[in-house]
């Protein structure tokens, strides 16, 4: 089990049986088995051998591509198909089944809010009492909102996580040493070090479970929260939701213990926003997978669970005498 993350230290990797060779500059920098690998991940322009792809996938590696600076998702490469397609039977079904969806975007909804709370309640710790005031009453602001969502229609749940991220977000500013100029969640691209320690993580994030949507047989893109669109995983979208204020809490610890350092980014330049510069992007995928590796349990169990569940409904809906009306 492991994760091999291979950036601009890197610039070619290669096959030699079933281990990666890497290289710089035509030397050889490194070897790294295949077998113990659950993940690759490359970030920027390499150039990889298609025989390295074949193996990875072969092994059941799941491979992503994120660009150069910002890190921003691309591709994610699995392996063989999952086998059981009444998984996806069951996927299809739910989703036109506006009861179900709708139960299941809810509980997605719900789920966020409440830890978003937990996280405020937490922060109130070590903070000045004035910020500590703003997080409980951010929480509680949270919590009303989350206390409404098992009664509220589909189209009214964007709008409550909009308000709920806003108190969140407004009440994280005040928790972060000012020094991080972060005054607010920005995106695409990130215009701080803390926008790009959420942007970076939220992107592996994402990559985890687009790889565990499909290794159950899921679609990845049909969801049951986020809308269909063109080219968007929403099923991943759906799934990460719950799990970014676990991250946003291992962000913060950071950055309250001064693990990373305002020194550590790089702003400006020919592309716009901030990101972290590569030795300490290197720190940085070393201190997001001490925080994943010991979540990837239940996140597995996660999904294994969700695919069982539309499995039975399809089975369900394919039952003599089931009313599909």
């Amino acid at each position: 089990m492991g994760t091999l993350v291979v950036d601009s230290s890197i610039d070619e990797v290669r096959r030699d049986g079933r281990t990666l060779t890497l290289y710089k500059g035509g030397k050889l920098q490194g070897r790294v088995p295949v077998p113990p690998l659950e993940r690759v991940v490359f970030q920027g322009g390499l150039r990889v051998d298609t025989r390295a792809l074949h193996l990875l996938a072969d092994q059941g590696v799941s491979v992503h591509f994120l660009s150069g600076r910002h890190g921003q998702w691309r591709a994610t490469l699995v392996g063989p198909a999952h086998n059981d397609a009444g998984v996806r039977v069951g996927q299809f079904a739910a989703y036109h089944q506006g009861p179900t969806r709708s139960a299941i975007a809810r509980e997605i909804v719900e789920r966020k809010l409440r830890a978003q709370a937990d996280n405020l309640l937490l922060w109130t710790e070590g903070a000045r009492p004035a910020d500590a005031k703003a997080c409980r009453a951010a929480a509680a602001g949270v919590l009303e909102i989350a206390a409404r969502v098992p009664a509220a229609s589909a189209e009214s749940l964007l709008g409550h996580e909009g308000a709920a991220a806003r108190a969140y977000f407004e009440a994280l500013a005040r928790v972060i040493p000012s020094s991080y100029g972060f005054s607010g969640r920005t995106r695409r691209p990130p215009t701080d070090p803390v926008n790009a320690l959420l942007s970076l993580g939220y992107t592996l994030l994402h990559a985890e479970w687009e790889r565990l949507v499909r290794l159950v047989g899921l679609d990845p893109a049909v969801g049951f929260y986020h809308a269909l669109e063109f080219g968007r995983p929403s099923l991943v979208c759906d799934l990460v939701e719950p799990w970014r204020p676990a991250y946003d809490r291992w962000v913060v610890q950071q950055l309250r213990e001064r693990a990373f350092r305002s020194t550590d980014f790089a702003r400006g330049g020919a592309r716009a926003g901030c990101w972290l510069k590569p030795t300490a992007r290197r720190r940085f995928y070393l201190g997001f997978e001490g925080w994943a590796q010991p979540l990837r349990g239940a996140w597995r169990t996660e999904a294994r669970d969700l695919a069982a569940r539309l499995a039975e409904r399809a089975a369900e809906a394919q039952a003599p005498g089931h009313d599909t009306s």
